[in-house]
């Protein structure tokens, strides 16, 4: 028998995210999130520095989500009350509480302290999405429109709609509180990606915000990281995690032979996928000395173009465990519960269906990679005669 899982958590969505932003006011979202896990105003924040509570936050497009972990799940029976008490204090305490977490916000939106990694993701993004080139997390100017009393405002009418998922028998509903039951916004979300998930018989309507295009930045350090991001159409249900995995982001996958055995270039990889409604793709980063970020970029383009072709059966049966071994992993942790009671709570597919789902293919079938330009980003200390380099093994690879 399975022993009981230690503790419990809580999931508190707000139903509001970085798109919801007025465009004067972009970045509130992010900013109200800092508020809420700040232990100078109260609430939650501070119930959780004073019991030693685990605490997360992700602010998504549409919603703003709080995790919370206790040892004592009862403690967590009154949270949506506590995270109401959170204000910014009032006066010149406030003001100076909120200058403080605008400051900090500011310093993450101009990569003060961002990963090599992190800021290879932006690069790439930009490269790959035809979008405004803002940040969710706004701007000096926008963030400096936000007002204290606003703040407040938000907390309160907000809160009065959040949603709570529990992830223990102890953390019952509020009195009067109704059953998780999901949204139109969640119904719709659901169907579109069971939808773009099934795959398509013919070529898919060209995406709008698909740029394809190479961007490079100058980063100090000894080490270049490059990536490279593929359009694919959408293929079968469950095959993208799976595809993925075939490139491997450990030993034994495609990633790992090719740049590592077969052309001695790197020893760092990563591989990825986007998927949303209308728009997939893949790709893979490599971590290499900044002479060898064009060799790197060609193999990359190389390799991921190579899914075009059918896994055999040894390689599906190591994706499949590779890819089984990562969502039990995500139950681990002591949100991994609660995560997945939220995706049965909004009608996303639960990790226990997808590897029920993952049990049943026997296939990795290859991919269809769009006749659009690939995305490439390059960071590092190159030289001009580097960045020349990387320029025609782009063009090379269009």
């Amino acid at each position: 028998m399975t022993p009981p899982r230690p503790g419990g958590a809580c999931i508190v969505d707000l139903p509001a995210g970085y798109e919801d932003d007025a465009p004067r006011h972009a970045g509130f979202g992010a900013l109200l999130a800092a508020v809420l896990n700040d232990p100078r105003c109260g609430g939650a924040a501070r119930r959780a520095a004073t019991a030693g509570w685990l605490t997360r936050h992700q602010l998504g497009a549409r919603t703003s989500s709080f995790a919370y972990w206790a040892a004592d799940p009862a403690d967590l029976m009154p949270l949506l009350d506590v995270m109401k008490r959170t204000r910014l204090p009032s006066g010149p305490a406030g003001e100076a509480v909120l200058d403080d977490l605008r400051a900090r916000q500011i310093a993450a939106i101009e990569g003060r302290g961002a990963t090599p990694l992190t800021l290879l993701g932006q690069l790439l993004e930009r490269a790959a999405r035809r979008t405004p080139d803002t940040d969710p997390r706004g701007t000096a100017g926008t963030l400096a429109a936000v007002s204290t009393a606003g703040l407040n405002h938000a907390i309160e009418t907000l809160l009065a709609r959040a949603r709570v998922h529990r992830d223990h028998p102890s953390i019952p509903a509020r009195p009067g509180e109704p059953p998780e039951q999901p949204t139109a916004r969640d119904r719709d979300r659901a169907e579109a990606g069971a939808e773009a998930g099934a795959g398509a018989t013919g070529d898919p309507a060209p995406d709008s915000h698909w740029r394809g295009a190479l961007e490079i930045a100058t980063h100090p350090g000894c080490d270049a990281r490059v990536a490279l991001r593929l359009p694919i159409r959408p293929p079968g249900p469950g095959l993208l995690p799976l595809t993925v995995e075939r490139l491997g982001n450990g030993p034994n996958g495609r990633l790992h032979h090719a740049l590592r055995h077969r052309h001695h270039l790197a020893y760092g990889f990563t591989a990825a996928y986007w998927h949303e409604p209308g728009s997939s793709s893949i790709g893979a980063t490599a971590t290499v000395a900044p002479q060898h970020a064009a060799a790197a970029l060609r193999v990359l383009d190389h390799t991921v173009r190579q899914l075009a072709r059918g896994a055999d059966p040894h390689e599906t049966d190591l994706a499949r465990r590779r890819c089984r071994a990562e969502n039990l992993a995500a139950l681990d942790g002591p949100f991994g519960a609660v995560d997945d009671l939220r995706r049965q709570d909004l009608g996303e597919q639960t990790i226990r269906q997808r590897l029920t789902a993952m049990a049943e293919i026997t296939e990795i079938s290859g991919l269809t990679f769009l006749a659009r330009p690939p995305a490439a980003a390059a960071l590092g200390p190159f030289t001009q005669e580097q960045r020349r380099q990387l320029t025609d093994v782009y063009q090379e690879i269009q």
